[in-house]
């Protein structure tokens, strides 16, 4: 019976949700196109619903239920041959991870990318199950999921120090190039980033090696190591698998904060990370924050560009649910796209508690499970929206909803 009830309970909870989205904050019905269970706890739900001056929106949303064990979010990155980030299509990240034998019942793309020879490089934080490819700008805020899968969504706290006999470094930024600014200080950079480091400006290159951990990075971690190479003026240096490298731009008249490390020594990486003083184990960055304690509150100050209606991808919780929420754009016949203010709108309505806009445009997909009869983990996935670009497109990283 309590299981009966519980079930009820979560039936019914989805059902408010999407009563919710049917009707428009100004009164306007929606058209519910498809509704369905993904999996027990997992639902999707496709709404057609025309906006004040009677244009097309087409919102898809997937909610998952907190309650329900059996669930697990996690982040996906994407990856070249040789595991560094790289553009990836999410559908293709969700692939691999069914491969790797995880029971994937939707994906939907994450964060923004750098730009080209830099794709696939998140522009914010980045960890997938505790390990960090790359930072963020200090106050480029995220969503992240603790140990126990809770999710929290704020500006990260991110801590690198390099310590040495002669002092202490701090480490501005890990895999992010060198020309452009994501806080003072020197870079840190593993393999994941590419093999060469390389910048139109001299820097100065710490080549450190002999680790006490094997790579990746974790989120919160210590990693004994040596410094084995100092590299002066250098325009250009190798990023070994399995080893470390610290470049700071040279700047004249200034000595720089890496210039007392000298070659053979021994150091020490201090890793720390939290969102809301909490461990995270999966991060996946966005901008701006749309909502906090249940009320529309755009975060921060959004280019004019952003602002604009496009494509949306948007991500959200409340105590019952996470909720992931993709509306179409820039197809006028179809959906012509939201502004943040609209999509802050939407995300107050599917009741979210805080809410964040992730990556946008051509980029916004979301793809869920064809056939749902049963435990079927080979199910292929289906693209449900209709991204912009005709296609999907290749992100840094991704979100998948995983039946364990």
């Amino acid at each position: 019976m309590a299981f009966m009830r519980i079930t009820r309970n979560i039936a019914a909870t989805f059902l408010a949700g999407a009563l919710a989205l049917c009707t428009a904050a100004d009164g306007q019905q929606g058209d519910v196109r498809e509704q369905r269970e993904l999996a027990r706890g997992v639902r999707y739900i496709h709404i057609v619903r025309s906006t004040p001056s009677g244009e097309p929106w087409s919102i898809h949303v997937v909610e998952v239920s907190r309650a329900e064990k059996k669930l697990e979010l996690r982040s996906v990155r994407g990856a070249g041959p040789e595991g560094e980030m790289q553009r990836e299509r999410p559908a293709a990240m969700a692939q691999r991870a069914k491969a790797g034998g995880l029971d994937v019942v939707a994906v939907v793309n994450g964060d923004y990318d750098l730009g080209s020879p830099f794709l696939g490089i998140s522009d914010g934080l980045s960890v997938r199950e505790g390990n960090v490819s790359t930072t963020g700008k200090p106050t480029w805020p995220a969503m992240g999921l603790t140990s126990s899968g809770q999710p929290l969504i704020a500006v990260p706290l991110v801590e690198m120090t390099l310590e040495s006999h002669s002092g202490r470094v701090k480490v501005a930024a890990l895999n992010k190039p060198l020309s452009t600014t994501w806080g003072t200080g020197p870079y840190l950079y593993t393999r994941e980033f590419r093999a060469t480091l390389k910048s139109a400006k001299a820097f100065r290159a710490v080549l450190i090696g002999k680790l006490s951990r094997a790579l990746p990075l974790r989120v919160d971690s210590t990693v004994g190591a040596v410094v084995e190479e100092i590299l002066e003026g250098a325009t250009q240096a190798p990023i070994a698998a399995g080893k470390l490298v610290l470049a700071e731009a040279l700047v004249a008249g200034e000595s720089g904060a890496t210039s007392t490390l000298r070659a053979g020594e021994k150091v020490k990486l201090r890793i720390r990370v939290r969102i809301n003083g909490q461990k995270i184990r999966d991060v996946v960055a966005g901008f701006p924050i749309l909502v906090q304690e249940g009320r529309k509150h755009i975060a921060g100050s959004p280019s004019k560009s952003l602002s604009k209606r496009h494509p949306r991808t948007a991500f959200c919780y409340n105590p019952q649910k996470i909720i992931f929420a993709v509306v179409d754009g820039r197809q006028p016949q179809l959906s012509v796209g939201m502004t943040l203010e609209e999509l802050a709108d939407l995300m107050v309505e599917l009741g979210c508690t805080t809410a964040m806009n992730s990556d946008g445009g051509g980029s916004s997909v979301m793809a869920v499970l064809e056939d749902t009869k049963g435990a079927q983990p080979a199910a292929p996935l289906r693209i449900v929206n209709s991204p912009s670009d005709s296609q999907e497109r290749g992100r840094g990283n991704a979100w998948i909803i995983v039946r364990k």
